[in-house]
């Protein structure tokens, strides 16, 4: 299968420090950070799809503690992706100047509260692949919106990761058909 590069774009879901430094979140999800080679593949692909006109969109969650909205900003004390914290960062080497930061998101669906949609509809994009943490929670509750928005959505699995190895693949297992790893999201924007 091949894609229309100006209609696609790779969705960076909370590729920021919180997950990708250490601390308990990062320990959360180490092994499979690491087994998976996620950062490095992540990097790749967000490096050729620029290359080849592929829009990067960046989602990240960040809690303001002075204005907390939704169950997690109220359940952390507004103490995690705490908005203006280095912890809240997007990792270091992931955003380039062209990307796309969606604003506004609060929630593990990166469309809830967020202007996600509007920036999807607005640069014409019909395919959304899907990068990030946890892929049992954020990813899925994301992927789940988008083809109920009917977006062609796709969950890059080498790019992805979770707590262990049962939750990636009973999640990748749920999205059949719509799993792809970085080099056949890269093959397929030839």
């Amino acid at each position: 299968m091949n894609i229309n590069i100006n209609e696609s774009a790779i969705v960076l879901i909370e590729f920021q420090n919180q997950w990708t430094e250490k601390g308990l979140y990062h320990w959360l999800i180490k092994g499979q950070l690491k087994s998976r080679n996620v950062l490095e593949n992540t990097s790749t692909l967000v490096k050729e799809a620029r290359e080849r006109g592929i829009r990067v969109i960046h989602t990240p969650l960040l809690i303001d503690p002075k204005n907390k909205r939704g169950w997690l900003a109220h359940l952390t004390f507004g103490k995690v992706f705490t908005k203006g914290s280095w912890k809240s960062e997007i990792t270091n080497g992931l955003y380039k100047d062209g990307d796309v930061i969606v604003k506004g998101r609060y929630a593990f669906d990166a469309f809830i509260g967020s202007n996600l949609e509007r920036l999807l509809e607005d640069n014409h994009i019909k395919n959304v692949f899907l990068c990030g943490f946890t892929t049992d929670q954020c990813i899925a509750k994301t992927m789940k919106t988008a083809l109920e928005k009917k977006f062609g959505c796709y969950l890059v699995s080498d790019c992805t990761a979770t707590v262990n190895n049962f939750l990636q693949k009973k999640t990748e297992k749920s999205f059949q058909g719509k799993v792809v790893n970085h080099l056949e999201v890269l093959d397929m924007a030839n």
